[in-house]
Parts: C-alpha cells; structure tokens; sequence
C-alpha cells in the first residue's frame, strides 16, 4: 500500500511540476515587463530606481554591437548610464510598444520601443531587447542589447 501511496504522490508531483516551473503561473513575462517594469520608468525613474532595479537579476550581461559580452553587476549597469542620461535633460520613458517571444517556460525575449522624454519637449525613440528569466518563481531580466528602431 505504501509503494501505491508513493507511486500516486510521484505521479501527482510530476503533473504539477510544469505548472509551477516558470514565473508567477498568473502573470506571463510579457505581462510582467508590460504591467511592472515599464511603468517604473513612465514617471519619476530617478526616484523610483530601488523597485527598478528588483526587475534585474543581480547581474546583466550586455550584448554590444560589435559581437562582445560585458557582465555588469545590475545597480551599476542601471544607474551609471541613468545619471549620464540625466545629465542630457532626459526626464523619463514611455513604453510605447513591445513584442514578447516565449522561449521555454521560463524564458521569454522581448522587443521593446521607448519613447524618451527630455527637458524642453523633446523625445526621441529608443529601441531594446531583453532577456527574461524566471528565477526563484520571480521574473527577473537578465540580459540586454540596445536594437536599432525601425
């Protein structure tokens, strides 16, 4: 009786396993990036850089241009570049597009299309592509390349 009691619990276990897997079961990636990262940068990014950077795994890895890799730890990788941009008038960005891409259940890429907003009125357009994980049951993004915009 033992052997059924363990063999129905193995079983039990296994047909759950997926469901538990990947990120919140109730919020996808894209979701998430849609709903709780974007918003962060559409109106005070300099005050609201801690929840930012809760979005990020502890590190990001960067893919340049040119072919190469860099791992910046993610405080510095996020607010070296924030206080430069700050330094050109830049104000805040808008999440104006993006397009999500399930790569297993537990990673998604995902194409995005900022709009910038600068000192002045002025916006440019930004273009980005990240990497999303689900680590320890929380999306986190792992990597980034800036994308040219088309």
């Amino acid at each position: 009786m033992k052997t059924i009691a363990y063999c129905l619990l193995f079983i039990t276990a296994l047909i759950a396993a997926p469901l538990t897997l990947g990120a919140d079961a109730d919020q996808t990636a894209e979701t998430w990036f849609e709903t709780s990262y974007g918003p962060l940068w559409a109106k005070t990014p300099y005050q609201d850089v801690e929840a930012i950077l809760t979005h990020y795994h502890s590190e990001i890895v960067t893919h340049a241009a040119d072919g190469s890799l860099s791992t910046t730890p993610s405080r510095e990788w996020l607010t070296a570049p924030m206080d430069s941009w700050r330094e050109e008038g830049w104000i805040r960005a808008e999440l104006t597009d993006m397009t999500a891409t399930t790569i297993n259940a537990a990673t998604a890429g995902v194409m995005t299309v900022w709009t910038d907003y600068y000192a002045g009125d002025v916006t440019e357009t930004s273009c980005g592509w990240y990497l999303v994980d689900a680590i320890n049951g929380e999306w986190k993004i792992t990597h980034y390349a800036d994308t040219p915009c088309s």
